[in-house]
């Protein structure tokens, strides 16, 4: 809530000489607003996020008061990992701008600061419930988010990040930035934020303004997809009688890539994640079977091809169910991603015992990234599985000339 503090109430700021009462404000609320990059609208904390859901899920806002600039000495002293949630962008306890802004005894700012007071803002999502003196993650969670800087710890306010392999378990890690709008204190002085950076050294604005974060992506996608090639070498083509072409499982080797790694909110170069502390290089291993396959694709086992999904198509499909996708932490050196699928061809044919034919396909190959995989990037693998049908050609062999024999029976004389 603003107060108004009237110059009569105010011993200290009586202006005798003034044959009109003036007005100060002393408080003004800070407000929030968020958007968030394209991606699919999942809820939870878990899963792509959106504008609408970081309204559900909330961002954590890490705030430094200073005199005069921010520097690597300063503490979260003013916000510490607050929640922003709901279409409102509400937060709780509210916090008010720091009135100290030096602009001088003026008509438009009648009133004069000892100091430059500012507000330097950095935020993450989705929000995680910690622990403030540790920064530890409450429920002690060993993947996804896993810790966050203490509220006694000077300088960046920092995430430790760990990879999991656990479909269900992937996160969307956000940061904020700003795109670079003027922002102009009460006084009229300018602030210019770096668009593509965090806000730093922010004084009290115009009522009203809000603190508009653009949130980017710190972690890249690996995705899924497949599609049928029958009888020819691209996509496409058109399966005859019957046949169905189920997926049991795919195997993904991910070769060298970091297992944890601290995101430090405060970037460097504009709209790149600050990534540190890397640890864990190692082959990452993924395998979607079972449920976390589609179950348009997801075989049936020994079964009639009647009994089996749809199957993959012509059309490509996503292999993982639900649209789901695995985070790993950016790398930008070129990557080679071995990939392993186990899928079957079934045919019916009532002549058989079964009523129908079942193979089984076991198959390997590398696919390379030549740029890795940059933090905000959707990197799909497509398996093309391509079938062709048993053709059969034949020709009759000609008879060929034997030899010949005469026999007299009886010879005539």
């Amino acid at each position: 809530m603003k107060k108004i503090m009237t110059l009569a109430a105010v011993a200290a700021l009586v202006l005798s000489a003034c044959a009109k009462i003036e007005t100060i404000e002393t408080d003004e609320a800070i407000t929030f607003g968020a958007y968030a990059g394209n991606a699919l609208t999942k809820a939870g904390a878990y899963g792509e996020e959106t504008t609408t859901a970081l309204q559900t899920n909330g961002f954590g806002v890490f705030a430094y008061q200073t005199t005069g600039n921010y520097s690597a000495s300063a503490t979260p002293n003013f916000m510490y990992n607050t929640k922003v949630s709901t279409s409102s962008w509400t937060y709780s306890p509210i916090k008010y701008w720091p009135n100290q802004i030096q602009a001088g005894d003026t008509d438009s700012q009648p009133a004069t600061a000892f100091q430059a007071d500012k507000v330097s803002f950095f935020a993450y999502a989705p929000h995680v419930a910690a622990t403030a003196s540790t920064g530890a993650v409450t429920g002690g969670t060993d993947e996804g988010i896993t810790a966050l800087t203490s509220n006694a710890t000077a300088g960046d306010p920092k995430v430790t990040y760990k990879v999991s392999a656990d479909l269900d378990k992937q996160v969307d890690l956000l940061w904020a930035v700003s795109k670079g709008a003027t922002w102009t204190n009460v006084a009229g002085t300018t602030n210019n934020p770096t668009s593509g950076k965090p806000y730093l050294n922010l004084q009290k604005p115009a009522i009203g303004t809000a603190i508009h974060f653009y949130f980017k992506h710190a972690l890249a996608q690996i995705t899924l997809k497949a599609v049928a090639a029958y009888n020819q070498a691209a996509a496409g083509g058109t399966a005859q009688d019957g046949v169905k072409i189920t997926i049991k499982q795919v195997e993904l080797s991910v070769p060298g890539m970091t297992q944890t790694a601290v995101l430090n909110l405060n970037n460097t170069t504009a709209d790149t994640p600050l990534w540190e502390s890397a640890s864990g290089s190692t082959d990452l291993a993924l395998t979607v079977s079972g449920s976390n396959i589609n179950s348009a694709l997801l075989d049936g086992g020994d079964v009639a091809p009647a009994s089996q999904p749809a199957g993959v198509t012509a059309s490509e499909q996503n292999v993982i169910v639900d649209g789901k996708y695995y985070t790993v932490i950016p790398k930008a050196t070129s990557t080679t991603v071995t990939v392993k699928v186990t899928y079957y061809v079934s045919t019916p044919d009532s002549d058989l015992l079964k009523g129908y034919s079942r193979v089984e396909n076991v198959i390997s190959h590398d696919v390379t990234f030549s740029s890795g995989f940059a933090a905000g990037t959707k990197n799909t693998i497509k398996m093309i599985l391509g079938i062709s049908e048993v053709k059969f050609e034949a020709e009759v062999e000609n008879w060929s000339n034997g030899t010949s024999e005469d026999i007299d029976l009886p010879l005539n004389s």
